[in-house]
Parts: structure tokens; C-alpha cells; sequence
């Protein structure tokens, strides 16, 4: 059985430290296979808040599969916005924006979501275009049948009703439908809130933030572990109360013929 925690929006330069040590100490216990960090590793994208997330990213004793976010493109420096908008994430977190995992169990793939510029005048807002949907299903052609297959993005594939205001990912409908039995799981963050839901076959996952100030209202830092194979998965969400994480809620999905459907 595969075991893969996924963390997000790390907010470093408004995060806890005493959360930082729950979460090493809660991923000790779960000993996961993968850690999958779904963007926004930073604030504002500046050179100390990459120090301080390069530390922690240092001190992780698991393999991690990590793609940025929109708060990892600096706001205030339109240059560099524009010109040599990555220069940071390669110098401190990876040279790769969109990374693979590849295990006898399962493939994880990376899909860099966030955007230097767009014509809409929120930038935050994530794209995914359809060479990434292209590479990424020529990447599952060669993957064993048996294998689970997960995709990380940092932006929302579905949202609640209530959170329709912070807007999908663009062309997210059209890569949903080219994804349709090939895709497992889609894991990803943005919104700070916690949820999964299935849309067209495929497993949406969202991680709330895990060590940041940043939360929602009626909301506490979170993140979420995925245990199980092609055929059943479980999603654990962890809370963080009386200081630590602990299990809040847990769902499970299981795979049939027209795609994953959660048991109740």
C-alpha cells in the first residue's frame, strides 16, 4: 500500500515554527513514501523566505515532489516577474519546475500551474496549457497499468460553491476530460481550504495550508495523507489542534469501470 502525505502552501515568511515541528514529527509516525508539496512555498517570493524554505526542505527525511505556486513569483519586482521569473526557485528549491516520481507502486507528476503574466487582471490565477496536458499523457502511456497515478498542481481543478469566487484553473475542464481514466488523483492547494471530491472519474484533492498564518475562518493548518493503491485510496485529513496534528476526517474512494467513486 502506497503512503504519500501532501502538504501545501507553506507561506514561508508568515509560517509557525511550532507547526513546522509538528508536521516533521506527525510525518515521522506516517513515514511516507513521498511528500508532495503543491506550490507556494513563499510569501513574497523574496531571497529569505527561499533560505528559510531551502532550511526546511533540507530537513525532510523523505523523498518530496514539489512545483511552485503564484506567491513563489515576486509581486514587486516587475522585471524580474517578466524576464527571469523562476531565477529563485531553481538557485534555492530545484532547476525542475515540473518534476516526476516515478516508484514500483505509483507515478507522480508535477504541472507548473502558475503564470508569469496573463491577460485577466488577477495574476494569481493558475493555467494549464495543452502541451502540458499532451506531455503528461504521453508520460502515463508508458506507465504499468497497476501503477497509481497522481498529478500535482497548485491550483484548484473544482471548487465548493462557496469558494466558486476564487475561479478554476484555466482549460481545467478540457485537461479533466483528456485525463479520464488515465488520471487517479489530481492533488492540489491555493485556496487554504481542505476537500475532495470527484469530478469526471478523476479524485480532486485540496491540502489546506499547512504552517502558515494564512487561514481560512473556522479553519485550523492541515494537510492530508493518501494511502492505497489504483484500486482503493483513502485521504486522511490531518488538523492541527492541542498542539499537534491529528486525524479530523477520512475518505474513501475506490476505482471502477467509469472511474473513481467515493464509498459511503
Amino acid at each position: 500500500m502506497t503512503t504519500i502525505a501532501h502538504i501545501s502552501d507553506l507561506h514561508f515568511g508568515c509560517e509557525a515554527p511550532m507547526l513546522r515541528e509538528g508536521l516533521l514529527e506527525t510525518l515521522e509516525h506516517i513515514h511516507p513514501e513521498l511528500v508532495v508539496i503543491s506550490g507556494d512555498l513563499t510569501q513574497q517570493a523574496s531571497r529569505r523566505e527561499f533560505r528559510a524554505a531551502r532550511e526546511f526542505l533540507d530537513n525532510l527525511p523523505y523523498p518530496y515532489l514539489i512545483v511552485p505556486g503564484n506567491h513563489d513569483l515576486t509581486e514587486r519586482n516587475l522585471p524580474e516577474r517578466l524576464l527571469f521569473p523562476w531565477q529563485k526557485w531553481r538557485h534555492y528549491i530545484s532547476p525542475e519546475l515540473e518534476p516526476v516520481k516515478h516508484a514500483d507502486a505509483f507515478i507522480a507528476i508535477g504541472i507548473n500551474t502558475a503564470r508569469r503574466a496573463s491577460l485577466h487582471p488577477d495574476w494569481s490565477r493558475g493555467s494549464i496549457s495543452r502541451m502540458q496536458v499532451a506531455r503528461i499523457r504521453r508520460q502515463l502511456q508508458t506507465t504499468p497499468a497497476t501503477s497509481l497515478r497522481l498529478l500535482t498542481a497548485h491550483h484548484p481543478f473544482w471548487l465548493p460553491a462557496m469558494f466558486a469566487h476564487r475561479e478554476l484553473i484555466r482549460r481545467g475542464e478540457t485537461a479533466l476530460q483528456a485525463f479520464q481514466s488515465e488520471v487517479d488523483i489530481i492533488l492540489s492547494g491555493h485556496v487554504h481550504l481542505a476537500y475532495a471530491q470527484v469530478t469526471q472519474g478523476v479524485i480532486v484533492s485540496h491540502a489546506g495550508t499547512t504552517l502558515s498564518n494564512r487561514l481560512l475562518l473556522h479553519h485550523t493548518n492541515s494537510f492530508n495523507v493518501i494511502r492505497g493503491d489504483r484500486q482503493r485510496l483513502s485521504l486522511e485529513l490531518m488538523e492541527w489542534g492541542s498542539q499537534r496534528f491529528r486525524l479530523s476526517r477520512q475518505q474513501v474512494f475506490r476505482r471502477h469501470e467509469d472511474g473513481w467513486h467515493q464509498q459511503h
